[in-house]
């Protein structure tokens, strides 16, 4: 590429140009001198402020200002909050709870989520009668899961010939395992629906 030759109109231009822009930057600069010297003047005056401040306790970042005789110590040790139990080492067991206890409890064997469905319902209709049966449904499965698992009121076994499970008292199965024991074995009615 070639270079195009500057006439002398051109060159005044440019001088021109930069002469403007070295004086906005010149005006710029005392601007910013003289900001960072009264910046200086306060900050001399604030030292002995701040000796005086010495004096006082130092205070972390957010913390409300006072004198040091305000300042409260927490009560406690620090941490989380330990669970809380219920004496006897059991838990509070819900009037549904109960319920299903006592139907498996008095009918002496392994019982499936239809049949506990069923008196259910009839418990329902008299104790919380607003209740619809799709809700009935939706909370004996909240509670036969909650008793087979965290509570582990209740235990569970799988036949095999019927979808889902069989629910039995914990007593009647293996603590470590969690199978049924030979001894209730008999315990275990299929009915002719499977």
């Amino acid at each position: 590429m070639a270079r195009k030759r500057l006439n002398a109109k051109d060159i005044d231009s440019l001088l021109n140009q930069y002469r403007s822009e070295r004086r906005r930057l010149n005006f710029q600069l005392d601007a910013v001198r003289a900001a960072m010297a009264d910046l200086k003047a306060l900050q001399g005056d604030r030292t002995t402020v701040e000796e005086d401040d010495e004096a006082q306790v130092k205070r972390g970042p957010g913390r409300p200002r006072g004198s040091v005789n305000t300042v409260k110590k927490a009560s406690g040790v620090a941490g989380r909050r330990k669970k809380r139990t219920i004496k006897n080492g059991g838990y509070r067991l819900s009037n549904w709870d109960l319920m299903v206890i006592d139907n498996i409890k008095r009918a002496d064997r392994l019982l499936p989520k239809a049949d506990l469905f069923e008196t259910a319902k009839a418990w329902a209709r008299k104790n919380e009668p607003r209740m619809k049966t799709a809700d009935v449904e939706l909370k004996l499965t909240r509670v036969l899961q909650k008793l087979s698992g965290k509570r582990g009121a209740l235990g569970t076994y799988r036949s095999g010939l019927r979808r889902g499970y069989h629910y039995g008292i914990k007593d009647w199965f293996f603590a470590s395992t969690g199978k049924l024991r030979k001894l209730h074995l008999d315990k275990l009615v299929l009915s002719e629906e499977a």
